[in-house]
């Protein structure tokens, strides 16, 4: 039954089976750090009705953000009264879901298969799960690039030009839920696939367009910003939402996306380099295969992201979520090319997959041998880590002897250290940032975890 319908409906299918899964991984006791904010940001407009901008302690608007994931919050909030960590967390689960389903159609435009191993690997990066964990609102920016990047990619391919207004659609959802910042990256993203692919025409004409969304984007967020908060509260939005976010106290350190940053995006980000190095020489032959196509398109994606967010001084890993869709699908790519040039790539990564239960037990031992030792020990959920590696190494002898010679044995064997992966980001890695976070956190903001 499940089968028939990840293979009748399979964007209904990755849609449903990531919510759950996201779902889950957003259970702890509280909320942490920055996002603590956005707990009272919500509260706050349960109390008080809804505001063009969300309020904070002071009751007085907060320039910072805009007030769409607020709403959002409040409208799945307000049927049950009260805050919980699924109603703070349910927006984003959703926002990162569609990203999945995008990320999958736009694989899917040349292979189901490319698609399909896009959405594997996307699960399989750290940065993208701990990006919707700790409630990063730049999951909106990622899924507006990958819609945006679908629509105008597509309506090439299909020659249906009239998706130009969607992309400024969602454009202009990318503003709603980040600022002009949440436009800028699709748009950078968009107009370098019109510009690689050499539809000056359409360059032109998209560039205006979006100057023109952008335009009234800052129009309309100075006119609620002035209607809430006078003169004063409309000039500290413009600074903190516009030039404010480009100069800062903080080191330009202008290497960071090109390597720590980068490196927090795992065995996704390293494969999609491998591929980008292998296969750059093909980017810009006289007729390239239509696939070929897709990865140069994928990397000017990667490219421009890094560089567009090396500019601000302020860096943080997640501010460049969205390339998550763009190295999913570039390291995906191992998996479509049967030629030898990626055997031994996919050789290490799946012996990888099937090793990892091992790995993570081993992780668990050297986390409690480390805890005797240190000032702080870490603290992961040792039961549920435990039992989840047992069972999956136990799963693994079984899976060796069943799938030599299935058809999908490839992606059986990816996907089960896909879920070896999130057993160890809930159980472990989140379980340890938690209370490292917690020890340092002064006003942690405890909720239930369900709706009710």
């Amino acid at each position: 039954m499940l089968r028939e319908v990840a293979v009748k409906k399979p964007c209904s299918f990755i849609f449903t089976m990531a919510l759950i899964v996201l779902a889950v991984l957003q259970y702890k006791p509280a909320v942490l750090n920055y996002t603590t904010r956005f707990v009272d940001f919500a509260q706050y407009m349960l109390q008080y009705g809804v505001t063009l901008f969300p309020i904070a302690d002071d009751l007085q608007p907060y320039p910072d953000y805009t007030v769409f994931n607020t709403l959002l919050v409040y409208l799945v909030s307000l049927p049950f009264g009260r805050i919980s960590i699924l109603s703070m967390g349910f927006p984003f689960c959703v926002a990162a879901a569609l990203m999945l389903v995008f990320i999958y159609k736009l694989g899917a435009l040349h292979e189901k298969k490319w698609g399909a191993y896009g959405v594997v690997f996307a699960l399989f990066t750290w940065s993208f799960l701990d990006g919707v964990n700790s409630l990063a609102l730049d999951v909106y920016p990622a899924l507006f690039t990958v819609m945006c990047f679908y629509l105008a990619y597509a309506g090439e391919m299909h020659q249906q030009r009239f998706r130009l207004l969607l992309v400024l659609a969602g454009l202009a959802l990318g503003f709603a839920f980040r600022g002009p910042i949440g436009l800028i990256g699709p748009a950078s993203v968009v107009a370098s696939y019109y510009l690689l692919s050499r539809q000056w025409r359409m360059l032109a004409v998209f560039s205006l367009l979006a100057g023109v969304v952008l335009a009234i984007g800052v129009a309309l967020l100075a006119w609620a910003a002035y209607v809430q908060g006078g003169e004063a509260f409309l000039q500290e939005v413009l600074v903190m939402q516009g030039l404010g976010r480009f100069g800062s106290d903080h080191a330009p350190r202008y290497y960071f996306y090109f390597s720590a940053g980068l490196m927090t995006y795992g065995v996704t980000a390293f494969i999609a380099v491998g591929v980008i190095i292998r296969k750059g020489k093909h980017f810009f032959e006289r007729t390239p295969h239509p696939a070929t196509h897709l990865l140069l398109y994928l990397t000017g994606w990667l490219l421009v992201v890094v560089v567009l967010f090396t500019i601000p001084s302020s860096k943080k890993a997640r501010y460049i979520l969205s390339i998550t869709p763009a190295i999913s699908l570039l390291a995906a790519y191992i998996f479509v090319d049967r030629s030898p040039l990626f055997t031994r790539t996919r050789q290490k990564l799946l012996r990888f997959c099937f090793n990892l239960p091992a790995v993570g037990l081993g992780l668990l031992l050297l986390a409690w041998v480390y805890g005797f030792y240190a000032q702080i020990p870490l603290r992961p959920n040792y039961l549920g880590a435990s039992t989840g590696m047992i069972v999956l190494a136990a799963l693994r002898p079984w899976m060796k002897s069943q799938l030599h010679a299935h058809p999908h044995r490839e992606f059986l064997i990816f996907s089960f250290g896909a879920a070896t992966f999130l057993v160890l980001d809930m159980f472990f890695f989140n379980a340890i940032t938690y209370h490292l976070e917690l020890a340092n956190e002064p006003t942690p903001k405890f909720l239930p975890y369900w709706f009710w």
